[in-house]
């Protein structure tokens, strides 16, 4: 089965992302390393790709469909969860990207790895 992409559901993703890139600030972001936030944060914008729908493994064995908002980063990728409005670390596995119970802003998820 296919799922369709909601293109509100993208269209939300994307001015999330947006809002966060346009309020992100590296001086004051994550303990004040400026320069190690900034080339986090030029990462993560490299990274970034068209919101893709994948079925992400879940904690507790259950799967769901979540939006991949990055490449993958190593083993690591950063999803958008739609049932809790948050971004969220997966990791890849041979079962597909498992959620690693890493939520919050997208940037910052990003950068815990």
């Amino acid at each position: 089965m296919t799922l369709q992409a909601d293109p509100r559901e993208i269209a939300h993703i994307k001015r999330k992302l947006d809002a966060e890139i346009a309020g992100y600030d590296p001086v004051t972001a994550h303990a004040g390393f400026a320069d190690l936030n900034a080339a986090r944060f030029a990462a993560f914008k490299t990274a970034l790709i068209e919101p893709e729908l994948m079925e992400v493994n879940l904690p507790g064995g259950i799967t769901d469909h979540a939006w991949a908002v990055t490449t993958r980063q190593g083993p690591y990728r950063v999803f958008w969860l739609p049932w809790s409005d948050v971004f969220s670390l997966a990791v890849e596995s041979k079962f597909g990207p498992c959620d690693i119970s890493v939520h919050g802003d997208a940037i910052g998820c990003f950068s815990s790895v």
